[in-house]
């Protein structure tokens, strides 16, 4: 089951309080996370590194999204 399964169940219940709070504690969580990989992949790109895209599929990190227009940019998931 993936985060994203969690939160939906997680929201599915409704009514409960406790449930919703969690799916956005773990909404805003992820959104930390994948800040925080974003930085690492501009420090790594800056150092000399490879493209910030790149280093996040080597690290098998999902913070950046492709564009449906554009298959060679890459975005910050979620925005």
């Amino acid at each position: 089951m993936t985060n994203d399964d969690i939160v939906k169940r997680l929201r599915s219940v409704g009514t409960i309080a406790d449930c919703q709070e969690a799916a956005d504690e773990i909404e805003r969580l992820r959104a930390e996370r994948d800040e925080a990989r974003r930085m690492v992949c501009r420090h790594n790109y800056i150092r000399g590194g490879i493209l910030q895209h790149e280093y996040a599929q080597m690290m098998n990190w999902d913070c950046y999204d492709k564009t449906p227009h554009d298959p060679d940019k890459y975005a910050p998931r979620g925005r």
